[in-house]
């Protein structure tokens, strides 16, 4: 079997058809890269607005909470919570919260026909322990 013979114009005509095909595939390859391109810088652009838009929330709270801590109703808010300050003619009233808190564990105190109170004896270890760490 005898392969037919090729002239050199069927031959430039099979090279510029391969030519301009590989030509073709790379600029659709190319093409179909810059869309996958685009699709991905679309969704990173959305992330970075969110981000934007929450960063810039934050930043409208801390402008206001700038301009309250500039203020002198904060510098009066601060004054009576911290340093229990008062205006003049006012009173401050502190209460006295037991460091104990548990009641429970102390004798009940019972007054003698005389009238003195009577007070129960603690064991010698217990005035220790209470003098060194506290009740």
């Amino acid at each position: 079997m005898e392969f037919p013979k090729l002239d050199r114009g069927q031959i430039a005509a099979g090279a510029i058809i391969l030519v301009v095909a590989l030509v073709v595939i790379g600029i659709g390859w190319a093409f179909v890269e810059q869309l996958t391109l685009a699709q991905e810088l679309r969704g990173e652009e959305e992330k970075l607005e969110a981000i934007v838009a929450t960063r810039e929330v934050r930043r409208e709270q801390l402008t206001a909470t700038l301009a309250y801590v500039q203020s002198d109703e904060y510098v009066e808010e601060w004054a009576r919570e911290e340093l229990k300050m008062a205006k003049p003619g006012e009173v401050v009233v502190i209460p006295v919260v037991s460091a104990g808190g548990d009641e429970s564990e102390e004798a009940p105190t019972a007054q003698s026909d005389d009238g003195k109170v009577d007070v129960p004896e603690r064991p010698f270890w217990r005035v220790w322990w209470e003098a060194l760490f506290g009740p």
